[in-house]
């Protein structure tokens, strides 16, 4: 860094140290004396590193980067309605049955069975599911009729499921795994919004901490000019060339400066505080510590940025961006996607009911458990069946209107993004002409605040040659610490509306320009 800025830079710098040293001498507003300690450390912070701590301990996106990962889990768990479900049960049996006629097979008849049963269900994403099961049955009977004292039952079957009109295939299968989906896409662009917001916050946090330094780096200065012109009309007085008018209005002029630099170490302070709460994150152990380093004065190393000639105005080009990078135009985008697919479900439920169903089961039965699982597996003794399933719902006007309420959802989100697009129009032109204005304002208060120094000098000059007098010389200082102060303000704002236009055109996180759909 060379030039007018480096110099301003180091100035500033050195400005800032007495202003550090000024606020841990600072006694209280009240005016009585009282002790403070020194602050331990100075906090030297570039913008850079505030940035960088701020999306690593900023606690509003710590939150909603927890919020994300929740939205991701939910979006990988909808698919576990597509895993495959193992369902087993075993029932042991014991019954004792009185004989009701010479046809029973016995005085008492007595049977003991164990069976048991597992299943496997294939859930598809066309809206179907494969079902294989097993049963299996142990007998035991006194049953002179039957033909095996001890018999074993096995019994395999395959099943499919697929409907043809409602409910079928991916698309309406897959409803609640694509809106999760969305979910997720949506919950995402949030966290690039609240993280663009929050490196927004800390730029404009930042330049307001320089441009409090610098203020009271301003009113210090002129704080001293007024001491310095006190001093010398009360040796003028003494030497009998002042008057007591003169002393009284040198007086009231420091006086008034003392209340101003009062007012800038206050918002100073404020400033400082601010950007503490954007970039510090609450400890989860020692307090005492965390507690302490509020009370670090903070050096910015960074310096208000001058006017750069080679900046980009041209609304169009920025709306361009915009329009691609902004993380609300991404929430929108995804909201029409969500109720698309909400509208695609509201399409399935209106049409009739047409399930297929094709089935195969083999049964094996034998005094041996080992032919009887071999004849049900070997698929001797198959049946097969299919069978079609229809059903009409008369008038069906739940499905009606939910079509309906569908399409006007889908409507009305289309609607919100033709209106976030415009106010990001509006946004866009807005920061543009504020970042004119602003530079044109800054070259404006530069040229008014070296020409009130010039006055300053002139009038010094002219004091000591006595055709001035000490009311024109304080009023001259206090217009150039005004044009001062209008200087560094104006330097602050130009320096929001480079970052305003920035976060306008979506660009302000190097992040987010990854993450551009």
């Amino acid at each position: 860094m060379t030039g007018p800025l480096s110099r301003r830079h180091s100035f500033a710098r050195a400005l800032a140290q007495g202003v550090f040293v000024a606020l841990a001498l600072a006694g209280p507003a009240s005016g009585q004396e009282q002790e403070e300690e020194p602050p331990e450390r100075i906090l030297q912070l570039s913008l850079e590193d505030a940035v960088r701590i701020a999306l690593e301990q900023n606690l509003d996106l710590e939150s909603e980067g927890l919020a994300t990962r929740v939205a991701r889990f939910n979006a990988l768990g909808s698919w576990g309605s597509f895993d495959p479900v193992l369902t087993a049960t075993g029932t042991a049996r014991e019954q004792e049955q009185q004989a009701t006629s010479d046809l029973s097979g016995g005085e008492v008849i007595e049977d003991d069975s164990l069976q048991l049963q597992a299943g496997l269900n294939f859930p598809l994403t066309t809206g179907g599911s494969i079902d294989l099961s097993w049963f299996h049955s142990n007998d035991q009977t006194n049953n002179q009729f039957s033909l095996f004292d001890t018999s074993t039952t096995d019994q395999l079957s395959l099943t499919l499921t697929q409907p043809l009109l409602r409910g079928a295939w991916e698309r309406y299968a897959t409803t609640t795994q694509r809106e999760r989906e969305i979910d997720l896409a949506r919950q995402e662009a949030t966290e690039a919004q609240v993280r663009q917001q929050l490196v927004l916050d800390v730029y404009w946090a930042y330049w307001d901490l320089v441009s409090s330094i610098e203020l009271v780096g301003v009113r210090l200065l002129a704080l001293e000019r007024a001491e310095k012109q006190l001093e010398q009309d009360q040796r003028r007085l003494d030497l009998g060339a002042g008057t007591e008018v003169d002393i009284l209005q040198s007086e009231t002029t420091v006086a008034q400066q003392n209340e101003q630099l009062l007012n800038a170490q206050f918002n100073l302070r404020q400033a400082e505080d601010t950007l503490r709460r954007a970039i510090f994150q609450k400890p989860s152990g020692e307090v005492e510590e965390f507690l302490a380093s509020w009370d670090w004065p903070i050096d910015p190393l960074t310096p208000l940025p001058d006017v750069d000639d080679a900046i980009a105005t041209d609304w169009r080009s920025s709306l361009a961006l915009a329009v691609e990078a902004r993380p609300e135009l991404w929430q929108r985008r995804h909201e029409i996607d969500a109720a698309e697919v909400r509208l695609e479900g509201t399409e399935s439920d209106r049409l009739p009911q047409l399930d297929l169903s094709l089935s195969s089961t083999s049964n094996g039965f034998d005094s041996d458990p080992d032919e009887s699982f071999s004849e049900a597996s070997g698929w001797d003794f198959p049946t097969n069946s299919a069978s079609l399933d229809f059903s009409l719902p008369l008038r069906n006007r739940t499905a009606s209107y939910a079509r309906r309420a569908a399409r006007a959802s889908v409507r009305q989100a289309r609607i919100a993004l033709d209106r976030q697009e415009l106010d990001i129009l509006a946004e866009v032109r807005a920061a543009v002409r504020d970042l004119n204005y602003r530079s044109r304002a800054l070259l404006a208060s530069q040229k008014s605040s070296a020409l009130a120094s010039k006055q300053l000098d002139a009038e010094l000059v002219r004091m000591d040659i006595g055709l001035s007098t000490t009311f024109q010389v304080l009023e001259f200082q206090e217009t150039l610490a005004t044009a001062k102060s209008d200087e560094v303000t104006a330097r602050a704002a130009y320096a929001k509306a480079l970052v305003k236009l920035k976060h306008a055109e979506g660009r302000l996180d190097p992040r987010l320009e990854e993450e551009t759909p």
